[in-house]
């Protein structure tokens, strides 16, 4: 009797130890989504002003995102772990941390629904529901191989964060359509998008915003404007229905796509975009062609 209470003891004392000190979190949620993990990890890190993102660890089946959120007198620490369940589904587990009143915060959540438990689960209803307000507003579609055809195009160059391409293709579009016209240049199929460098830990990409053309001797030569030619190569292609400042979440549909069939891409996606923003109605209904190359 005397061996049982002391093993009982031994592991109510373990117990505390690791409840008070060791436990991820002073308050831990976790919710499922349908989509992949680049949709989420997006997600998080633009949903909220102010927030600032510490770390981001990227992986296949796994994500991890640090944030820091002011409240009041107070500076909440948000780690963000996502993880593929298949590829339509991920969970996502949120450990909530107040560094300057942790164990107060352990201690009276074990009793009581303390003003921090209320907070971090707002927050994170909050997230949620803007979450699958957006997986509301788009939809993508992953087609398989296809032909990305051969095109020569004029184009602008731009370097932006991944969230502010529109921007840049807003931007340019009336310098690329005004000269085009100006000179009676024949085009040759409908604008895109060429990325031409990804950085995933920075969220940074380069690109050129095009006008595919036929090619001719008598060819504008304007300022920033310069020409290229793209061969015809084989890709991966998705079709994305939605507002194209978040068409780069065909891109992680696509590379999901691609580690589940075990075939290996060049992660420099073109788009193809079927509509004009500043004529088309409903956003949800804009569509882009996305091509993620295949590396032979």
């Amino acid at each position: 009797m005397k061996k049982i209470i002391i093993l009982v003891a031994i592991l109510l004392v373990g117990f505390c130890a690791w409840f008070l000190f060791i436990k991820p979190g002073d308050f831990t949620a976790k919710f499922k989504a349908k989509t992949t993990l680049g949709t989420i990890e997006q997600s998080i890190k633009n949903w909220k002003e102010g927030a600032l993102t510490t770390d981001v660890q990227l992986g296949d089946e796994h994500t991890q995102l640090t944030q820091e959120f002011n409240v009041q007198d107070s500076t909440h620490i948000y780690e963000w772990h996502i993880k593929k369940i298949n590829d339509s589904l991920s969970q996502v587990t949120v450990h909530v941390t107040d560094p300057a009143h942790s164990l107060n915060n352990r201690l009276q959540g074990l009793f009581k629904n303390t003003n921090f438990k209320k907070s971090a689960t707002a927050t994170v209803l909050r997230f949620n529901e803007l979450l699958q307000d957006h997986l509301d507003r788009i939809t993508v579609r992953v087609i398989g191989e296809e032909e990305l055809p051969a095109k020569f195009y004029a184009y602008t160059e731009v370097e932006e964060l991944q969230i502010l391409k529109a921007g840049g293709m807003m931007r340019d579009i009336s310098h690329l359509q005004n000269t085009m016209a100006r000179y009676d240049v024949t085009l040759d199929g409908r604008p895109f998008v060429e990325v031409t460098d990804w950085n995933r830990k920075t969220d940074s990409i380069k690109y050129r915003f095009a006008f595919p053309l036929i090619k001719s001797d008598s060819l504008p030569q304007v300022k920033d404007i310069k020409y290229g030619a793209r061969p015809a190569k084989k890709a991966l292609k998705a079709i994305y229905n939605g507002n194209y400042i978040t068409s780069d979440r065909a891109w992680y549909a696509l590379l999901n796509y691609a580690k589940s069939n075990n075939i290996k891409v060049d992660p420099k996606p073109t788009e193809v975009f079927h509509n004009n923003p500043n004529m088309a109605g409903n956003e949800s209904s804009w569509k882009t062609e996305v091509y993620m190359p295949i590396i032979d």
